[in-house]
């Protein structure tokens, strides 16, 4: 699960070599047990732009970690509106939204190029029986995305436009940073559509606003790579986002 597979055709990295496995499941375990998961995953199938990894109804096969690239998460309604429920970068789980019903509650499609680990489910649950801190580690990431949840309802609800902005691309550097990487650049690898969808904005107001970011010095914007030019004030429009600004 390395953070790029750039050398994958010539050797499979392990587990316990992943540039990763701080943010992953292996976090935390002992090295008999590190190699006992990694005997399960399935390292580095690729995924070409615009295909999904599954599908919203497709029965839970596996779990999956972001090794390079960029996923969205979506579901469809009945009438067939799309709502953006996520994006998600190198040591991101996905299907965890599976495991209550053995079903995907939504899609998850490839923004780029992007490379996942499958582990399979069954196997693994048969292994979270045998080691208890493996089952807290996935618990602990459990939880850690329903946060995430709920700091996005936050986001929607109480935040202005600027504020919106502002939080995504504070969260985007900061997990950037977790991977020890530089804050900046932020690589913005979806549509502004799709930006807009996540962020309950219209197209034009997501526009105006990193303009807008881009004319107070705060960023500097090439394309899909977003250059944090002053990370203090924009995390000073983050947290003050809730109070003044255009609202939607």
């Amino acid at each position: 699960m390395p953070a790029t597979f750039r050398h994958l055709d010539d050797m499979q990295q392990a587990c316990s070599q992943c540039s990763l496995a701080r943010l992953c499941l292996p976090c935390g375990l002992g090295a008999d047990d590190v190699a006992r998961l990694e005997k399960l995953v399935d390292v580095g199938r690729k995924f070409a732009r615009n295909v999904p990894l599954f599908t919203q109804g497709d029965r839970l096969t596996a779990i999956y970690v972001v090794g390079s690239g960029a996923l969205k998460t979506s579901t469809m309604s009945a009438d067939g509106l799309e709502q953006i429920t996520g994006f998600h970068y190198p040591g991101d789980l996905l299907g965890l939204d599976g495991v209550a019903a053995m079903e995907h509650r939504c899609s998850a499609t490839a923004l780029e190029d992007s490379a996942v680990c499958r582990i399979p489910f069954e196997r693994l649950d048969a292994l979270l029986d045998d080691l208890p801190s493996l089952r807290r580690r996935l618990m602990r990431l459990m939880s850690q995305a329903l946060s995430e949840d709920d700091q996005l309802l936050l986001t929607l609800g109480r935040k202005n436009s600027e504020g919106r902005i502002a939080s995504l691309l504070v969260s985007l550097a900061s997990r950037r940073e977790m991977r020890g990487m530089s804050l900046s650049p932020v690589h913005l690898s979806m549509k502004r559509t799709d930006l807009a969808n996540y962020l309950g904005m219209r197209i034009e107001t997501v526009s105006r606003v990193l303009r807008r970011l881009q004319e107070s010095g705060i960023i500097c914007v090439h394309r899909s790579l977003v250059d944090i030019l002053d990370f203090d004030a924009l995390q000073t429009w983050s947290s003050c986002g809730a109070w003044v600004g255009d609202r939607e």
